[in-house]
């Protein structure tokens, strides 16, 4: 049978746009893993008045491939100046990344991408990322046997296949641990932490007040562009970009999870964990408008089964101190307290040694691998 061939076109329309979020939905029907993301918050980060874009320092162009008047794939490529000049490169980057087992149809889109990023001057194509490595990042590579943690992504096994027959290569691996929540963590971690706070007597932890949120974040922000700096392919990220995420975590977060450390009195690290919002959104189904649909989210969201820790760091200077265990410590504590029955660690970069032997000390086990891939343009 010969197939039309496929054509891919930007995507700019009202109605093209919403064939663009709809696609994931016939892609991904009857897969008991995939969690439907909410079509508000994808439509959100392709919007240019997104903070990622702010003054136009980024950009991105949409894209969908058709077969006939059939949607069978869509890519965004993006253009991240501020991470290419933090770094001093040309990296283009690609993202939103959905298709059919189809190869042709995999690289009429990349090849699309490719062409958009190399008239932007970009010199090397790198993703998925959507948009940035701030937010999802990485294609589920191992682990296809649990849904994704709040936050993180998932794609069927043949979407590898799909970037590397298109030319791209592993540029990291990203990891994702998992570990039950029980006491006996707590009673190795408090021993450290109590030693810890003997030695440092001017530590304090505290919980972020959610209604100075504005003032919390420009805290948060000083500490997370320091700590995470000399990661591979850490952006920095601008402080509306990190309240407008906060905005849209800030109805599920627990202040108790989300904890800061000074040291005289000066911001030296924070914790981040939310809880696995993921089964509600199921029952949402990409649209909160449905009253039903949302009572029931409500009281599923309600039951708290898993935790994902997002962020824990500590400034240069005034790493292996003991801080970092004095803030896990207090998470765990709390995530015991509150009935949380699993954790999972995500991300890791795969070369971080030191953050893969911390949560083994949670008896934690790598569950999903996440693989950035990447090709010379």
């Amino acid at each position: 049978m010969n197939l039309p061939a496929v054509r891919v076109a930007p995507a700019r329309s009202r109605g093209e746009l919403r064939r663009f979020l709809n696609l994931p939905w016939r892609l991904y029907a009857g897969d008991p893993c995939w969690v439907p993301p909410l079509r508000s918050q994808v439509a959100g980060l392709l919007n240019r008045r997104h903070p990622f874009y702010a003054e136009g320092e980024n950009d991105r162009e949409v894209f969908l491939a058709w077969r006939g008047g059939r949607p069978v794939g869509r890519v965004v490529a993006i253009r991240n100046s501020v991470h290419n000049r933090f770094h001093d490169d040309r990296w283009g980057f690609f993202g939103f990344f959905e298709c059919e087992d189809d190869l042709a149809v995999a690289q009429a889109l990349l090849e699309a991408a490719a062409d958009w990023l190399r008239s932007k001057g970009c010199e090397r194509m790198v993703g998925p990322v959507n948009p940035s490595t701030n937010y999802e990042v990485g294609l589920l590579v191992a682990g296809f046997d649990l849904p994704p943690a709040v936050m993180m992504p998932y794609n069927p096994p043949r979407y590898r296949e799909l970037l590397e027959e298109s030319g791209f290569a592993k540029a990291r691996d990203l990891l994702a641990y998992r570990s039950s929540v029980h006491p006996g963590s707590l009673d190795r971690l408090e021993k450290l932490a109590g030693r810890t706070r003997a030695r440092e007597p001017e530590l304090d932890t505290r919980p972020v007040d959610l209604r100075r949120l504005e003032a919390e974040i420009g805290l948060v922000l000083s500490i997370y562009n320091q700590a995470w700096e000399d990661n591979w392919g850490f952006v920095p990220a601008s402080e509306r970009e990190l309240f407008c995420l906060a905005n849209e975590v800030k109805s599920f977060l627990d202040p108790e999870l989300f904890r800061i450390a000074t040291l005289a009195g000066e911001p030296v690290g924070f914790l981040l964990a939310l809880p696995d919002v993921n089964p509600a959104l199921a029952i949402l189904d990409g649209s909160a408008a449905n009253p039903l649909r949302l009572v029931r989210a409500y009281f599923a969201g309600r039951r708290r089964y898993g935790l994902r820790l997002l962020t824990l760091g500590v400034v240069d200077g005034y790493r292996l101190r003991g801080i970092e265990g004095v803030l896990f410590y207090e998470g765990l504590r709390a995530a015991l307290e509150r009935g949380y029955r699993w954790c999972e660690y995500s991300w890791i970069l795969e070369e971080n040694e030191l953050a893969k032997r911390t949560v083994r000390l949670m008896d934690a086990r790598e569950s999903q691998r996440y693989r950035i891939y990447t090709r010379s343009l």
